[in-house]
């Protein structure tokens, strides 16, 4: 052979293009399993929500007590006190939260969450449930209390 002679090659023989559906029974799988996750996805998101109803709710009521001008402030103490025992039930053993009062009631709201400091302020919150009595020459901040409360509701559990 010379090198001057050209190879003369058949044409090269394309196998038909494949077509790409979603008729196979993978995809359908594939479908199912999306469709389920999907499906818990939006289930756990709802158990999440419906769970956090007596947040919500509690939030709401703390808040609106804050805002409440006609109160006095002893009064708003002890209505967010309760509040705070309420919320406290729902999420904790009963037993042991229900028999809790004066220093150890606000050591465990302190421990369950940090960076309120509702011992700091135990003698006005005392004061204010008991003897339904206020000293203004404290440095006691409405406003504050209201804050950490909300802020122990939602980081509380």
């Amino acid at each position: 052979m010379e090198q001057g002679e050209n190879i003369r090659l058949k044409p090269i023989i394309e196998a038909d293009p494949v077509l790409f559906t979603m008729d196979t029974i993978g995809w359908k799988i594939v479908f199912l399993i999306l469709l389920g996750a999907l499906a818990y996805l939006v289930y756990r998101y709802y158990q999440h929500y419906r769970n956090g109803k007596y947040r919500r709710e509690a939030i709401s009521k703390i808040a609106d007590i804050g805002r409440n001008n006609a109160n006095s402030v002893s009064s708003t103490i002890t209505q967010i006190m309760f509040h705070l025992k309420q919320t406290a039930l729902k999420t904790y053993d009963r037993k042991t939260v229900a028999s809790l009062e004066g220093k150890r009631w606000l050591q465990f709201l302190d421990e369950k969450v940090k960076g309120s400091y509702f011992l700091n302020v135990h003698e006005v919150i005392v004061n204010a449930i008991y003897k339904d009595e206020y000293d203004k020459n404290g440095d006691f901040n409405k406003s504050d209390f209201v804050k950490m409360s909300i802020k122990w509701i939602k980081d509380h559990a």
